[in-house]
């Protein structure tokens, strides 16, 4: 019975740290669209599916691709941190693809954890990073990838 309500519990708080996290990232990607004043409509950060996922891949040379899922409270902790690398860094193509409803495209690519971050080079897959880590690692990888350019 004590592990029931704990069960619930830690799904409110989850719950509720969640949408917090939800609200701040949507004021940060509203305050972002309206001080950029560069007029450009393209988000630094592109929303990708099963059906946009290989075109997008194949436009670009260098793209870095932060697979989540609404659920997964460190994703919405590693969001922040592409955005802001999606920011520094204009050479490279920064996309996000929902796990969850783009089950064909990370199974293709064999995402069994979230967050999974992967970095393509000229279509293939070069590297990934699986799981929350500090934005120094994820910024270490995204300048060697940025090197080949």
């Amino acid at each position: 019975m004590s592990a029931e309500n704990d069960d619930e519990e830690l799904r409110r708080i989850l719950q509720k740290k969640k949408e917090e996290l939800l609200a701040k990232l949507s004021s940060q990607s509203t305050e972002g669209d309206s001080s950029s004043g560069n007029g450009s409509q393209e988000p630094p950060v592109a929303e990708l599916n099963d059906s946009s996922f290989d075109e997008f891949i194949a436009s670009h040379k260098a793209v870095v691709v932060d697979f989540w899922a609404p659920w997964c409270a460190p994703c919405f902790l590693v969001a922040p941190i592409i955005d802001d690398l999606a920011l520094q860094h204009k050479r490279i193509a920064f996309a996000r693809v929902n796990a969850d409803a783009s089950p064909e495209t990370a199974s293709k690519y064999y995402v069994m954890s979230l967050p999974t971050i992967m970095f393509f080079l000229d279509g293939q897959e070069v590297d990934r990073v699986v799981g929350a880590v500090p934005e120094e690692v994820l910024e270490e990888r995204v300048q060697w990838l940025e090197s080949k350019l």
